[in-house]
């Protein structure tokens, strides 16, 4: 009688220990997919809100040109095309190649070019063995069009935008850097579009990745680092 008693004992501790086990693992996965599925949902907010405020410069910008250079304004309608198409395209996505984004941004700085003409220079410093590696979309070009709207515009002479991306000590290094200043209210809060991009690369990375924006020697330098 004891050692059944001992047999139905034991019995009963193993499948209580397992069912626990398996109902706290069965938790935990649901906890998990409730997390990515914050996320994901966090992630797509944020991209639905770069997308209004990317369009609506690009088309204050055209507004400009309307009146005074009409030939310049319809260049600049077939860049924003193509802008607004690569744009959808990333939009879907929770990551792209920085060689997609270059392109974006390239377009981008075409059409700029053609409203600031010589008041606007720009340039490419990019480490060709990262052009594969994945960003969330519209980061390198939140970046840019910050550096025109609160550096270069603000300029009487304009000045020159450097977008370098290299690889250092097992980061990935993205600068881009206006001439310029930092406002007194950029220095004491990062803006809208700023913040969106350091909430999405924290969503995205972790603690693998960091933003900085600073001032120097008349120079703005917004910088992203993220662990490979």
């Amino acid at each position: 009688v004891l050692s059944v008693w001992m047999y139905h004992f034991l019995w009963g501790i193993f499948y209580l220990s397992f069912h626990f086990a398996f109902k706290s693992r069965q938790a935990s996965m649901k906890n998990l997919k409730l997390e990515a599925l914050q996320t994901e949902i966090e992630l797509n907010n944020l991209k639905s809100q770069l997308n209004p405020h990317f369009m609506f410069n690009s088309l204050n910008s055209i507004r400009a040109l309307v009146d005074i250079e009409p030939v310049a304004a319809k260049q600049s309608i077939t860049q924003l095309s193509n802008i607004l198409r690569g744009s959808l395209q990333m939009g879907r996505k929770t990551t792209v190649p920085i060689s997609d984004e270059l392109e974006l941004v390239e377009n981008y700085l075409k059409m700029e070019k053609i409203r600031f003409e010589e008041r606007l220079q720009y340039d490419f410093d990019i480490d060709q063995t990262l052009l594969s590696f994945e960003i969330p979309p519209l980061v390198i070009q939140t970046l840019v069009e910050n550096g025109i709207k609160h550096g270069i515009s603000s300029l009487i002479k304009g000045g020159k935008v450097l977008v370098q991306i290299k690889r250092i000590k097992g980061t990935a290094s993205i600068v881009v850097i206006n001439d310029g200043k930092l406002k007194p209210t950029q220095k004491s809060a990062i803006g809208i579009g700023l913040e969106n991009t350091k909430r999405r690369l924290d969503l995205v990375f972790g603690k693998t990745s960091t933003f900085h924006l600073l001032e120097e020697n008349g120079q703005v330098m917004a910088r992203v680092l993220i662990q490979i």
